[in-house]
């Protein structure tokens, strides 16, 4: 054997390795273990009270109640790398303007008990929009992050008149997009478990989309909210020039945040 053929032999190999650990593993990449939850954030707060929220009997997340009557319900999808208890600031932009706000935590993660797979994840995105929807009347709106824009997307579809409005933050267009540009010597698209596609997944939606981008986002770049905003009849983009994947709720002022309510019909 050449060393020319060796070395062939050798690098498909480590390729066809390369591929399975990939399939094999995309759950732990996409959905690392999160941070260890300090405490618990049950309690009376400054204008609002925090509970535990159950959604079939088991522990999916907190309720958020403001202190009048509430107007609706707000669910919040959070992203990877994260817990519930990482939300109660977004919480408490909506909590502000009169509405009870779901957070929602995903099995696996935070304090919720389950394995922790981006099917399971899903299945618990679906479920927490199916509880809240029978739990209480009025207007139901989705908000997601990161992961959780994909959550919330794929939550919608099947549910689409039971949503009021949707707001999604640094989203992907579809996970197979994203995937794909960072990998590109593999054939991601046929690798993932689910392509976790938005586009396709809003695509009975018709109701009021807002899509936050951050234009420093090298997580996943601009371009994939410009083309799931770009895909959406009505779709209002928002585009945060200094931000990045991590730091965009900083860059967000009330001014923002009001416009982000005017879109979505709820202010």
């Amino acid at each position: 054997m050449s060393l020319i053929t060796f070395c062939i032999r050798l690098a498909l190999a480590a390729y066809v390795v390369a591929l399975v650990a990939l399939y094999f593993m995309q759950d732990r990449m996409l959905l690392p273990a999160s941070p260890d939850v300090a405490g618990s954030l049950v309690g009376h707060h400054a204008a609002y009270d925090v509970e535990r929220w159950q959604a079939d009997g088991e522990y999916a997340g907190y309720l958020v109640t403001p202190a009048a009557a509430p107007r609706g319900t707000f669910l919040v999808f959070h992203g990877n790398a994260e817990t519930a208890e990482n939300k109660l600031p977004v919480a408490g932009i909506f909590v502000r303007d009169g509405y009870r706000v779901v957070v929602v935590e995903y099995p696996g993660q935070g304090n919720r008990e389950g394995k922790r797979t981006m099917l399971a994840a899903l299945a618990a995105s679906r479920e927490a929009l199916v509880a809240a929807r029978a739990q209480w009347p009025g207007p139901l709106y989705l908000v997601g992050e990161s992961l959780g824009a994909g959550m919330a997307a794929q939550a919608i579809a099947g549910n689409e008149k039971s949503v009021a409005g949707v707001a999604l933050i640094t989203p992907w267009d579809s996970l197979a997009s994203v995937a794909s540009t960072k990998y590109p010597i593999f054939p991601v698209r046929w690798m993932l478990h689910d392509p976790f596609d938005s586009v396709a997944a809003l695509a009975r939606y018709d109701g009021p989309l807002v899509v936050i981008g951050a234009q420093q986002d090298t997580l996943i770049p601009i371009v994939h909210a410009q083309r799931l905003a770009g895909t959406h009849p009505g779709a209002h983009l928002m585009l945060l020039p200094d931000a990045n994947h991590e730091d965009w709720f900083g860059a967000m002022n009330n001014a923002h945040w009001q416009q982000v309510l005017r879109w979505m019909q709820a202010d």
